[in-house]
């Protein structure tokens, strides 16, 4: 019998131990094997670590000591599971709840597509499991913005073909370890936003596919993590910054598009929240633009075996 990949899960959590809880419960339920669970805790302060460690013998759990962002939380766990001999990274936020049969439907698929980078499954809203939030992303033209498909379609076959998709939200993802091999680790110069759209066009720029495998499904509880932030000026310059860097990397050419599409954002968001909220996004902004454009980090020479 075929031994499979080892696929290592990497969950990032900021706080809200009981949805982590509830995560790493649905993940202990998946038969899978060989599979490996990693917490990190990116800077939690209600203890996350120590509560994981008790209610969950075996985990590893990897700790930042402060909040790195998506990013940056989630690099630290990759390049451990890498270092351990993953053949598969599934990086998943905490506030999700799998289901069965989930990793074998990715890593199946991947198996039968060589030049695949990241495959996605379909995620639905948690308490509301007959809706979709995602089945991957796209890129519209005008209004101008990445876009879900199937955001709050309700789940009625539409999206139940295996489909090549443009982009994909970092939500839960699978993803081979030749893809890091390749491009790099998520960029951690994103705190949040754009992150994972950066890493879906980096792949595609590398010559893989992303893929989005509707018969592996999971439940996603929307933004728990940084819903308790509100719409502080924090959350809007870090979304302005967010955008000036994604633009100042992929835009064609960098200044039009940044001013295009972040312009279409102040726009829209202003009329919701006003012209406060919007000077601290341009405040953003302004402040990402005028920053060297660092490279993303590169995958640590001592975990690239050259296997890819």
């Amino acid at each position: 019998m075929m031994t499979q990949p080892l696929v290592t899960v990497v969950v990032l959590a900021y706080n809200n131990y009981l949805d982590t809880r509830e995560c790493l419960f649905s993940l202990r339920a998946l038969n899978y094997a060989p599979l490996q669970l990693l917490l990190v805790d990116n800077g939690s302060t209600d203890g996350t670590a120590q509560r994981a460690r008790e209610d969950f013998s075996g985990l590893t759990i990897v700790q930042t000591g402060r909040n790195l962002g998506v990013a940056g939380g989630f690099n630290p766990g990759i390049i451990r599971a890498l270092q351990e001999g993953a053949d598969y990274v599934f990086i998943l936020n905490n506030d999700t709840v799998v289901q069965q049969g989930m990793l074998e439907e990715l890593v199946q698929t991947s198996l039968g597509v060589s030049a695949c980078g990241i495959l996605m499954p379909k995620i639905v809203y948690y308490d509301a499991p007959q809706r979709i939030w995602s089945a991957g992303a796209y890129y519209r033209c005008f209004p101008p913005a990445v876009v879900m498909r199937g955001l709050n379609h309700l789940d009625d076959g539409s999206f139940d073909q295996v489909e090549e998709i443009a982009f994909a939200p970092t939500c839960g993802l699978l993803i081979p370890r030749r893809t890091f091999e390749r491009v790099g680790l998520l960029d951690d110069g994103y705190f949040f936003f754009f992150d994972d759209w950066d890493f879906s066009l980096r792949v595609r720029q590398a010559g893989m596919t992303l893929l989005y495998v509707p018969s592996a499904c999971l439940r996603h509880k929307v933004s728990r993590t940084i819903q308790h932030k509100g719409r502080s000026p924090f959350y809007w310059r870090t979304w302005g910054a967010s955008g000036a860097r994604y633009y100042h990397r992929f835009g064609r050419p960098p200044l039009p598009a940044a001013v295009i599409h972040l312009g279409y954002v102040v726009l829209r968001e202003g009329m919701c929240h006003g012209p406060r909220s919007m000077w601290y996004f341009l405040q953003g902004a302004w402040r990402a633009w005028r920053c060297p454009l660092t490279p993303p980090p590169a995958l640590p020479l001592e975990v690239d075996d050259g296997r890819s």
